[in-house]
């Protein structure tokens, strides 16, 4: 995210976090210091609300942002391992595209997968108490980026995922 926030430049900006719900950390803004300084809180355990991950959602309440600034264009930028809800997914996508908007996504993880790490050291569990490998999903990222008119790029060390991301904006 900062380094995404470092490439920015100028424009305005805003970070949405969801899992069942989507919420907004910080609206619409053209100051990514204050975006930047709220990152380092960001964590796993943060949200109020767990379950699916409901791309839809956090994809309309982008969408809402971008409308409610009267943005006739803008890209949202995805970060995530994976969809939840496909189908859900790609109509919020294709929404968002008929607006003027494209919907890029930065894909996190391996097709292996790796536990998620929480602030108290231990690990994402589900229901049953076994810690959870999330994999990347990189045919449905890469999906959702094509219904959405944007890219798809998988994270890397370095900067060449973001200068592809960056790329023509």
């Amino acid at each position: 995210i900062l380094d995404i926030l470092e490439r920015r430049g100028s424009g305005q900006t805003a970070l949405v976090v969801y899992s069942a719900n989507a919420f907004t950390v910080t609206p619409l803004t053209t100051d990514t210091d204050t975006i930047a300084a709220q990152v380092s809180s960001l964590t796993s355990d943060l949200l109020p609300v767990r379950g699916d991950k409901r791309t839809d959602l956090v994809l309309e309440k982008a969408g809402e942002l971008l409308r409610q600034a009267g943005a006739p264009d803008g890209q949202v930028i995805l970060l995530t391992d994976g969809l939840d809800h496909p189908a859900a997914a790609y109509d919020a996508a294709r929404a968002l595209r008929g607006q003027g908007y494209t919907v890029s996504v930065l894909g996190m993880g391996t097709a292996k997968g790796a536990p998620v790490a929480l602030a108290d050291g231990g690990f994402l569990k589900d229901a049953g108490g076994a810690i959870l490998l999330p994999k990347l999903d990189r045919a449905g990222l890469s999906e959702l980026a094509a219904v959405g008119a944007g890219r798809f790029v998988t994270a890397g060390l370095g900067d060449r995922d973001i200068e592809a991301l960056s790329a023509d904006e």
